[in-house]
């Protein structure tokens, strides 16, 4: 269980690593997706690496970076999540167009065949916009495909 939690961690580091070696500072088009780690931790990383930049270093700036750390992962960081409540809570904090739902389908933590329901529950107070770009729109901006003209929801009782 122990593993399985420390996904996160690993995201983390990555993230960090890519951020902070400023990657995205020399590649500001460079997309780096984070499947399958949940995204309702990203708000509170994102303070705490800001927050380590600006006790650190004048201004919050890292040597050989013109942003803070949190301004790269809004502009070139997207996430996947299934059963995540508090990345649907945390909308105010970072942006929903990076947001990317997915069942995790056939996995062992997959959201099918609940996942009409889960998404009912979980998403309730968005605004249909929202939904809309969290369950098929930033995905298919994202890869550069046909969004259609299916409902999300269609695609959500398909596992997709």
């Amino acid at each position: 269980m122990n593993n399985f939690l420390g996904i996160i961690r690993a995201v983390q580091d990555v993230v960090g690593l890519i951020v902070l070696g400023g990657i995205f500072e020399r590649h500001p088009k460079l997309k780096l997706v984070c499947a399958e780690g949940d995204a309702g931790w990203m708000p509170h990383y994102m303070h705490r690496m800001d927050h380590a930049a600006k006790v650190t270093f004048e201004n919050g700036l890292l040597k050989g970076l013109s942003k803070l750390p949190s301004e790269y992962i809004k502009s070139n960081v997207w996430m996947t999540f299934q059963d995540d409540p508090t990345a649907f809570n945390s909308l105010h904090q970072m942006p929903y167009t990076q947001l990317l739902w997915a069942s995790d389908f056939p996995h062992t933590d997959s959201t099918w065949p609940r996942s009409e329901q889960l998404l009912a529950e979980q998403t309730s107070h968005l605004e249909e916009k929202q939904r809309q770009a969290i369950m098929r729109d930033n995905a298919a901006k994202l890869f550069s495909l046909s969004a259609g003209t299916e409902s999300w929801r269609m695609h959500a009782l398909a596992g997709n």
